[in-house]
């Protein structure tokens, strides 16, 4: 046997020692005692055992993937899971742009302020478009749409004219459909929360930068007006109805602002019901690039957000997100999802909704010979061919941001990298709080069930009359 590529190890100031593989997500702590006896077994696997624990912890070490047999390669695994997955024919995905128009005007946004919207011509394309897509999808198949702009409840017709055309395609092709949406909340009234359940969009993404001073400086409506109490009373209003996801666009301008917006939503009891998310700001395109200077390192931005997901659960919110397996980092580098802009024209990525030089395709147009180039471009990138292939974190980032390779040359390293140990430890800090409930949990069921017997043991005791204590 062998050990793992994909296995990490740090150790605990209570010397609690931590095996992490970032292949299969197991995490197995070990004992001051265990250590040495871990570190031979996975340094020597052929060495002689010489006691039954050591033997036991050999044993588990093969069954959570520490070690291997040595005809097995994970990297032939994951390259295999990449282009299966980049050439998954059973699933469309759409980002789908009503209008570039917005009513807001964000200090880091990427996108240029463009007026107009979809044309009733590029609607009537989109549907043929979907048709044509949804002709080679089974009934085990998916098609999933993410509404995006500009701020697409601006085009609530136009959404809920396609939204219907799509859900009868599905359905008629008895096919899972799901939708949700990016937008900024200011028009999230109670009314369009309803719109939004009708049409199957079930999640929203809304983005608050601060507490009211700092939000309203970074996020103001074109005229320069506030925006956040009015975002806030939405997400109230909203909260319980529709899974609302909540991003914290953050950099040095707001970083120590996060700790009051996170007491104020806890304030409101929204604990429960909304889940944050920090977002590392990027100067992604010329639209942006002012704010270059106030962008956190990759270093800083993970500590910080280590920080911020220890406050949320001392705070009680439940939005952590565990490291996962990923077999493509995002839609952008999977060939069976697009974004479409208000004119139709097709692109790959977010980033390239305002540059038409960056089109692969559109839904009024032949293809011509740049819009050929920039698909081969996309299909081109090949993440096996970088130097990720010696990155133990390279189950769970996939090379990072495809976009960000493509246009700067530069690989856009996952979170962890930076700080492994400490995102590690907190990992672990998350796991035993889960297991910490899940105690509770069982022994709150088993205090519970003791309890009934006992009930219907007085019960029985009063010849089947109810008392006060069994009812």
């Amino acid at each position: 046997m062998k050990p793992s590529f994909y296995n990490y190890t740090t150790s605990l100031p209570d010397s609690t020692f931590l095996l992490f593989n970032f292949y299969t997500l197991k995490l197995v702590p070990f004992n001051s005692l265990e250590a040495p006896i871990v570190k031979k077994i996975l340094k020597n696997p052929l060495s002689r055992i010489k006691n039954k624990r050591a033997a036991e912890i050999k044993k588990l070490l093969a069954k959570e993937g520490f070690l291997l047999k040595n005809n097995i390669s994970e990297i032939d695994y994951l390259n295999n899971d990449y282009y299966q997955s980049r050439n998954q024919t059973n699933r469309l995905g759409l980002t789908i742009l009503p209008s570039l128009e917005c009513n807001f005007n964000c200090i880091y946004c990427y996108e240029k302020k463009e007026k107009g919207k979809m044309t009733p011509e590029v609607e009537s394309a989109l549907i043929q478009f979907v048709k044509q897509q949804l002709e080679h999808i089974t009934k085990d198949g998916s098609f999933s749409v993410t509404w995006f702009g500009g701020e697409p409840l601006l085009q609530m017709d136009i959404i809920k004219r396609l939204s219907n055309s799509f859900i009868k395609m599905a359905e008629e092709k008895e096919i899972k459909y799901s939708a949700h949406m990016i937008t900024n909340g200011y028009l999230l009234t109670k009314v369009n929360i309803e719109r939004l359940k009708q049409l199957k969009i079930n999640r929203v993404q809304i983005t608050l930068d601060g507490p009211q001073k700092t939000h309203d400086q970074r996020r103001c409506l074109v005229n320069g007006g506030k925006t956040f109490k009015k975002i806030f009373k939405n997400i109230k209003n909203a909260a319980g109805q529709i899974n609302i996801t909540l991003r914290i666009n953050v950099d040095e301008t707001n970083r120590e602002n996060i700790q009051e917006l996170l007491d104020l939503l806890n304030k409101e009891g929204l604990e429960n019901l909304v889940y944050p998310y920090l977002g590392q700001t990027y100067p992604y395109t010329e639209a942006c690039a002012d704010i270059a200077g106030n962008c956190l390192s990759d270093e800083e931005f993970s500590l910080l957000e280590i920080e911020t997901q220890m406050k949320l659960i001392q705070k009680g919110f439940s939005s952590y997100q565990i490291p996962q397996a990923r077999n493509v980092f995002c839609l952008a580098g999977n060939n069976s999802a697009f974004v479409v802009t208000p004119s139709g024209g097709i692109v790959n990525c977010w980033n390239d909704v305002s540059n038409t030089q960056a089109e692969i395709g559109h839904l009024l147009k032949p293809a011509t010979k740049l819009m050929r180039e920039n698909a081969q471009k996309w299909q081109g990138r090949d993440v096996f061919k970088t130097e990720c292939t010696e990155c133990l974190l390279l189950p769970i980032c996939m090379g990072g941001c495809p976009y960000l390779h493509l246009t700067s040359g530069n690989l856009n390293c996952h979170k962890w990298k930076s700080c492994p140990s400490e995102n590690l430890a907190f990992y672990y800090y998350i796991k035993r709080v889960q297991q910490d409930g899940e105690i509770i949990k069982e022994f709150q069921d088993i205090v519970g069930a003791v309890k009934k017997l006992k009930n219907t043991s007085q019960c029985k005791k009063g010849r089947g009359r109810p008392t006060s204590t069994c009812g």
